[in-house]
């Protein structure tokens, strides 16, 4: 999960984003990935959850560091520990001039304190180590305590969740073909093969010869105390519980929503990378202006804005479950109000957008139902899971109120920061007197946002883990290569970059009227620059809505915050291509410019439609492309001359709007062909000629 020495350390989530000291010491989380990555050092030899409440003979992992300056003589301290310990450090590694590791084992149950110190710096941790008595376990088990209305029932709702049962599945044969004993220490509580603090292992178990119904039950008669560990149970992710009972001073429970938490069972070998691809959100480019994203949700260079009670719903990790919890208050124009007292800021980690207690929505997202602006509602009913994205991607403001008074100008002008939703959507924009047509990306899919910036595979054949589509979002890798492949199940192949695909308005695909038919993110850029030298500064490409009222107007207004808009989305027109043309057409326009193309149609399908194959005749690929009003089940077959089904193309359920899929008949001889849509009461067939 992390690039350890390669590159520079990521700051672990466990580390507040807004330092106290300049000095600080805190837990670094080593995921299986990060011990076989560093098997040259062999610096992280094992695996580590991060967490300050650990097991006994836990292998543990701190960096000091010193932020924006240098260490000059680093002392490692420990100055509390049980009596009769005799644990110390590990020894030191040294990152760079300003990061320096050290490891550390307690040997014995109790509270140990540690410093990083240097000079008239200094940072503490408080750590607890302790033994495994499983969820029904020890004098107070996790149930008597933690399963009431207090604690909304968190063990009942536990119990719904796919940790609750993994040995179960796994030991019963229904998890998976080639489920064998070494998936089972992270399927179990407490195991730790170096330490002995009664987990899992630490007691007699033999794994069954073959898996079947049933083998769960039997093996928890023979080996109860082991079994009492089996699943997933809240000491896995909590931390061992012998030393709770109630108290939490000094890490005698932890509560932490780090990555680190999941990494050490979800980041190991190609089926389990998650948190790999998570590592590396936010680190695709953008060619138009060098920016990329925003920092991605692992590197939170936006969350600083996170203390603030108004900013804390997407700006931190913490904030945005807070506001689940409290569910989506919201004023008159849909923006979420303050939360009080803001927990720390974190950046966005796999416990921020699942609910690991909680399994009552699909994947344990804690997505609830929203609206933009401007009222339009945003449910999972319309975008599936796509809609928790857009929870936190939408403009906020109310485009047509903010835009009608002038008073709004400012060096901050425009939509909220990441105002994807809208444009998706096609929705919430200023009044320009016209009816902007829209294209259907927000529904052609089940999930919206998630079917695009999600797919792909984990890992490539050669085993390297993508770090586009999956847990990353990315839609480029860090070479600016174009996630290309996630336009492939509707579009067929679009080329190498998002930038060939064009758009085409009545034959015409030369939008910025340049004299040359480019690729639509060309010519939205293109059209952008047009309307940037019509707009404040005039004659300049750079964009400032700043002034007064004797130089800015309501034409102004609209048409900037248009621009800024699509600036915004850093889509250039890909999350809604005819929204996004008929968007800045409209400013452009409204600031007296000329734009010769028309405003084309809407593209949401009135009904079913099976349009003819192109190319056609075609050698050896063509795209059969067809349009669905609403959501159905649908299967697409190829057949010869003679009627004889060859293939069937696709067979599923496809949203509403415009679907294409590509046909490859290398394998096939020249001649007539016939393709058939089936799509619920609708059947309709047409002819193809295939000539090499």
């Amino acid at each position: 999960m992390k690039n350890l020495f390669l590159v520079v350390i990521i700051l672990t989530v466990f580390s507040s984003l807004s330092f106290a000291q300049e000095l600080t010491l805190t837990a670094f989380g080593v995921s299986p990935r990060d011990v076989e990555r560093d098997s040259i050092d062999m610096y992280f030899d094992r695996a580590y959850d991060g967490l300050l409440n650990v097991g006994v003979e836990t292998k543990m992992f701190f960096k000091g560091h010193f932020e924006d300056s240098t260490l000059v003589s680093p002392v490692w301290t420990l100055f509390i520990k049980p009596i009769g310990s005799t644990a110390g450090f590990g020894g030191t590694k040294d990152v760079d001039a300003s990061t320096q590791m050290n490891s550390f084992i307690p040997d014995m149950v109790g509270t140990y304190k540690i410093a990083f110190t240097d000079g008239t710096f200094s940072d503490t941790l408080v750590i607890n180590a302790g033994t495994y008595l499983g969820i029904e376990g020890g004098t107070v088990s996790c149930i008597g305590c933690h399963n009431n209305a207090q604690w909304d029932f968190k063990y009942d709702k536990w119990e719904g969740t796919g940790h609750a049962d993994m040995l179960v599945r796994g030991l019963n044969g229904t998890l998976s073909s080639h489920y064998g004993e070494g998936c089972i220490h992270c399927h179990t509580t407490g195991y730790d093969p170096e330490a002995t603090n009664d987990g899992f292992d630490d007691f007699t178990f033999v794994f069954p010869d073959s898996l079947y119904m049933g083998v769960y039950d039997l093996t928890m008669a023979a080996y109860p105390n082991a079994m009492a560990r089996a699943n997933i149970q809240c000491e896995s992710c909590h931390g061992p519980g012998s030393e709770h009972l109630g108290v939490i001073s000094n890490s005698k429970i932890s509560k932490s929503i780090i990555t680190d938490n999941c990494a050490w069972c979800h980041d190991e070998g190609t089926h389990h990378a998650f948190p790999e691809q998570w590592d590396h959100s936010g680190e695709d480019a953008t060619e138009f202006d060098g920016r990329g994203f925003h920092g991605g949700h692992a590197k939170g260079t936006w969350s600083a804005r996170g203390s603030s009670g108004s900013c804390a719903p997407c700006h931190s990790g913490s904030g945005y479950i807070k506001w689940n919890y409290d569910g989506r208050p919201s004023d008159s124009n849909g923006l979420p109000a303050s939360i009080t007292d803001p927990p720390t800021p974190t950046v966005i980690t796999c416990a921020v957008c699942h609910d690991p207690h909680d399994a009552s929505n699909i994947h344990q997202l804690r997505f609830q139902d929203t609206q933009l602006g401007d009222g339009t509602p945003v449910t999972y009913e319309q975008y599936g899971t796509g809609s928790q994205c857009m929870e936190c991607h939408r403009a906020r403001r109310n485009a047509v109120e903010y835009t009608s008074d002038i008073g709004n100008q400012s060096s901050h002008y425009g939509p909220h920061h990441g105002p994807q939703a809208d444009m998706l959507i096609g929705a919430n924009a200023p009044d320009f007197g016209v009816d902007l047509s829209t294209s259907p990306h927000a529904v052609a899919t089940e999930n919206a946002c998630v079917d695009c910036h999600m797919s792909g595979e984990l890992a490539d054949p050669e085993g390297n883990i993508n770090v586009v589509g999956g847990h990353s979002w990315n839609m480029n890798d860090p070479e600016g290569n174009d996630h290309v492949e996630a336009c492939a199940p509707c579009h067929g192949n679009v080329g190498s970059t998002f930038k060939e695909k064009k758009l085409y308005i009545d034959g015409n695909a030369d939008l910025d009227g340049n004299g040359v038919a480019e690729g639509l993110q060309i010519e939205i850029h293109g059209m952008m620059e047009q309307l940037a030298l019509l707009l404040p500064p005039v004659g300049e490409p750079e964009v400032s809505i700043v002034g007064d009222s004797t130089n800015l107007n309501l034409e102004i207004m609209r048409a900037g915050y248009a621009y800024i808009w699509v600036e915004e989305d850093r889509s250039f027109g890909i999350h809604n291509p005819k929204f996004t043309f008929s968007l800045l057409k409209a400013a452009i326009e409204e600031m007296g410019g000329v734009v010769s193309v028309n405003y084309p149609g809407n593209d949401v399908p009135q009904d079913y439609q099976l349009a003819q194959n192109y190319p056609n005749p075609f050698n050896p690929s063509t795209t059969i492309e067809f349009t669905l009003p609403v959501q159905s089940d649908v299967s697409v077959t190829i057949y010869d001359a003679l009627g004889n089904e060859l293939e069937v193309l696709f067979s599923g359920s496809k949203s509403a709007g415009t679907h294409s899929l590509n046909w490859n008949a290398t394998n096939y001889a020249s001649g007539i062909y016939f393709y058939r849509l089936n799509a619920g009461e609708f059947n309709q067939v047409k002819k193809m000629l295939l000539l090499k």
